[in-house]
Order: C-alpha cells, then sequence, then structure tokens
C-alpha cells in the first residue's frame, strides 16, 4: 500500500497536511451530524484531482475518535485507494500501536525519522493516555536533539499533534503540549532550516517565533472557532493544506475548504 516518495533526490518537497480525521469504528457512522469517513473521502479526492503529483501525505492525529482497531480499519479503506505514500503522527484519541499497524512509520514512544535526502521528517509522539493534552517525554526529547545535532545541513520538518504555542483559545491552550518550553528549548538554533506542523485545533494556524515557522491546519471533520475561550464550533467545511517548500527555507502553503 505504501511506496518510497519518488522526487526526494529534487530540492523541492510538495505534499499535504491533513488532520483531525476523527474516524468512527463503522462507515456509516456520524460524529455531531458529520460522516468522517465520507469527508475524509472528500479531501482525499480534492487532493488527488488538484496535486496528483503530491511527493506524500501527512497526517497530524487524531486519526481516529475511538482509538479502536475499528477505526483504523476505516481509515485504511480511505487511503488504500491512492498510490501516495502516507506519514502520521498519533493525536490524544488514537491508539498509538493500531495507528501504527495501518501506518508502520506512526510513532509509539519514540521519534521516528524518515530521510528524504535533504530533508528530514521528524515524526514525533505527544500522546498521553487518557488525556487531551500532550506531552514530549524526555527520551524524545533526547532523540529529537541528537537527530538536530547531526542533521543540521538538513531541512527539518518537525510534525507532531499537540501545539507547542498558544493559538489564543483559551480553552485549547489549556490542552497543548504540556512541556513546550523544553521542546523549543532543543529546536534551539536549528529554526532557519525547520517547519514545525501540528494539528489538534481545527483550525488553520500561521505562526512566526522568531525564525520559526508553525503551521496548523482545518480538520476533516469539524473546524473550531478561533479565539474563543470555551469549546465552539465554525461554520467552515473540512479542509487540508498543500505546502511546498525547499532547502533555502522558502516555503508556499495554501489551505483548501472541501465541500461535502
Amino acid at each position: 500500500m505504501y511506496k518510497e516518495p519518488h522526487t526526494y533526490q529534487h530540492e523541492t518537497l510538495r505534499f499535504i497536511h491533513i488532520t483531525d480525521t476523527h474516524i468512527l469504528n463503522h462507515a456509516e457512522e456520524t460524529f455531531d451530524q458529520l460522516n468522517t469517513r465520507n469527508s475524509l473521502q472528500a479531501v482525499l479526492t480534492h487532493c488527488a484531482s488538484f496535486y496528483p503529483d503530491i511527493d506524500f501525505w501527512l497526517f497530524t492525529g487524531d486519526i481516529s475518535q475511538t482509538g479502536t482497531k475499528e477505526s483504523y480499519a476505516v481509515f485504511q479503506s480511505a487511503i488504500r485507494q491512492y498510490d501516495i505514500p502516507v506519514y502520521c503522527v498519533p493525536g490524544n484519541h488514537d491508539t498509538p500501536k493500531f495507528l501504527q499497524s495501518v501506518v508502520p512509520d506512526s510513532p509509539a514512544d519514540s521519534v521516528n525519522i524518515i530521510h528524504l535526502n535533504r530533508f528530514s521528517l521528524v515524526l514525533l509522539d505527544s500522546w498521553v493516555k487518557n488525556e487531551h493534552h500532550g506531552m514530549i517525554s524526555r527520551h524524545c526529547l533526547q532523540q529529537l536533539g541528537d537527530h538536530l545535532q547531526e542533521c543540521a545541513d538538513r531541512f527539518n520538518i518537525i510534525v507532531l499533534h499537540h501545539p507547542p504555542v498558544e493559538v489564543n483559545s483559551q480553552w485549547l491552550d489549556e490542552i497543548r503540549l504540556q512541556n513546550p518550553a523544553e521542546f523549543l528549548k532543543v529546536l534551539g538554533t536549528h529554526c532557519d532550516n525547520m517547519l514545525v506542523l501540528f494539528g489538534h485545533v481545527h483550525q488553520e494556524v500561521d505562526l512566526q517565533s522568531d525564525k520559526l515557522r508553525l503551521l496548523s491546519t482545518p480538520s476533516t471533520c469539524h473546524q473550531f472557532k478561533p479565539g474563543t475561550s470555551v469549546h465552539c464550533t465554525d461554520t467552515l467545511p473540512p479542509a487540508y493544506r498543500f505546502i511546498e517548500l525547499n532547502t533555502k527555507g522558502c516555503i508556499d502553503t495554501r489551505v483548501h475548504y472541501v465541500e461535502v
């Protein structure tokens, strides 16, 4: 089902960022009146049509709403229709070991690094059992630091589910990454050649922190209204993000909303 990327000998990388699909146990089930399997399918169809020569699809967590084997089978039934590499990190609703059974490169209690010639895709596990917030373990922070020291000449794409910065929504900021200072300290002086991608917030975020660019993408499920103190859904449809970057640090990105 998965294949090795085919264009990484070039100086440019083109991929799709998808997040928070919240797949249920059966394809016909709905989540707050939305069939999340169908909304994911609509997004994937749009991706494949508008970006047929993409390098890979990247999913940043909450693949499942229930964390069950059945939900990952539903997810697998959607992505296996396409001959495109898929990478994932787990979110708070996921079960990492079950996600690994469908996407073997998904990390669990470790950092998984995909070397793509002049780029590195650095997949982090911020999952905490029975919690909505995230945490990166000391072991993973050490792995991340070691990689950045050894591969400072690469462009590093750092991927996790939980935001390591505040997004100006009180309720979401309370359940973000719980050790952001430690995480950002490890990133340290390597930010010139780095992009951080995250999910969890169900909205578009594009932040610049000194030299570090941080992006999130709206969900393929329901969106959250930005700038709120309590949980509040938005009326925007499912979405995904296209990203093109090169080894010189130029980043071109746009978000596409897809009517279901």
